[in-house]
């Protein structure tokens, strides 16, 4: 019966709705260059969102130990909170890539309380390069897992910059990740990547990835390209 809401704060409702509580102060870097709404040219609002951000993007709580969540925001902090909210640490230093990012998802593992991944998204300031990361202590520390620079110039066998990235729900050494350019998936916890194109699946933005609880199905979601039932369970 739990769920949250992102917005500068971090808001929890254990009524299905009825009551929120803020459980957060401000989680973003409140950084008054972007929240410049009203300055859109004098003709209208922008609702477009490109001037206005420092909210909270993505949040994931962990299902292995009962208080932790992590939270990604669309002006690059990462935050943790292992008490359900009475304190956070802010880790976004220990990602080691500098200003100007957009955590575009943070995942807490399925399998162990520590383990968390993110991906950052830097296409909006020319950078195409698909940035994944993986901290195994808790946010001390972060390990790229995809991304990395090597002297021919190779993503690790990944295209297009990242949207999403999540852990297989039985072996955790298997990851998928989505991008703008398809799905992709490493069966040796990051290390190397394939792309996934089974039949005629298409290199398409991957923008959420879905696995169902039980069996092996795994439902790659592109909000321009995939149209869900509306009377779905």
């Amino acid at each position: 019966g739990t769920l949250y809401l992102g917005a500068q704060y971090l808001f929890r409702t254990r009524d299905r709705g009825t009551t929120w509580d803020r459980i957060s102060p401000d989680l973003t870097t409140n950084n008054p260059a972007r929240q410049q709404q009203e300055k859109s040219g004098g003709i209208t609002v922008d609702n477009s969102s490109a001037e206005m951000h420092t909210t909270i993007y993505s949040i994931s709580e962990s299902p292995k130990a009962a208080g932790t969540i992590w939270v990604g925001t669309d002006d690059g902090n990462v935050q943790v909170t292992k008490n359900g909210g009475t304190s956070w640490t802010n880790v976004t230093k220990a990602l080691k890539l500098g200003r100007d990012n957009w955590i575009s998802w943070v995942e807490a593992s399925q399998h162990d309380a520590n383990t968390a991944y993110v991906a950052v998204d830097r296409h909006v300031w020319g950078d195409m390069t698909p940035h994944l990361f993986v901290t195994r202590d808790g946010g001390r520390s972060f390990t790229r897992i995809a991304g990395a620079a090597t002297p021919k110039g190779s993503s690790g066998g990944i295209r297009g910059y990242a949207h999403v990235i999540k852990e297989d729900r039985v072996d955790p050494r298997i990851l998928y990740a989505g991008t703008e350019f398809g799905l992709f998936v490493s069966r040796d916890a990051g290390a190397t990547w394939e792309e996934f194109r089974p039949g005629n699946f298409p290199a398409v933005a991957v923008r959420d990835l879905v696995q169902s609880k039980k069996g092996d199905d795994l439902v790659p979601v592109s909000y321009t390209h995939l149209t869900l039932p509306t009377n779905r369970e």
